[in-house]
């Protein structure tokens, strides 16, 4: 394992949200490449934006047009994790977790009707955190690369498309 002086501390990245957002996609906390590039599902392994692209047939190349989709498509993102220390981007080496206030959040942004879970620390930090509101939340896996139990965005896809409330 990890000493915790091995850890660096991370901070959650502003939500992308609008009035109009009726869907929330929930991270546990941002990798060390999109808080490096400030923006959502940067890494160049992560399969989000070509998942994205292909569920709500729109371009999810560049960051306007991942913008463009996100707004469209009445989404938001934002951690669950307010902020933590980690190891790098490894979720199974967080300490000292602070949550977002979600209930705050979502209280604030009430057409918000179902969420996203992207892993089962952000569904399970969900839970803990607010009850309420994970009775409208949906887990998806990680679309990044590393995640072992799915190797394809063809396993990936209907997960995704049943959470977004999609029919593929």
């Amino acid at each position: 394992m990890f000493k915790l002086s091995e850890l660096q501390e991370y901070t959650a990245l502003d939500p992308i949200i609008s009035e109009d957002c009726t869907t929330l996609v929930l991270v546990s906390m941002p990798s060390v490449k999109s808080e490096q590039e400030n923006f959502y599902f940067s890494d160049s392994g992560s399969r989000f934006w070509p998942i994205m692209s292909l569920l709500f047939r729109m371009p999810a190349r560049t960051r306007e047009e991942q913008m463009t989709l996100l707004k469209k498509n009445h989404i938001g993102i934002w951690s669950i994790i307010k902020s933590c220390l980690r190891y790098f981007s490894r979720d199974d080496t967080m300490e000292d977790i602070v949550l977002n206030d979600i209930e705050s959040f979502l209280d604030s942004h009430p057409n918000i009707n179902r969420i996203v879970c992207v892993s089962h620390d952000s569904m399970r930090l969900l839970q803990e955190a607010d009850p309420r509101a994970a009775l409208m939340a949906f887990y998806v896996p990680s679309p990044s690369e590393d995640d072992l139990w799915y190797d394809s965005m063809d396993q990936l896809i209907p997960e995704y498309a049943k959470a977004f409330g999609i029919k593929v």
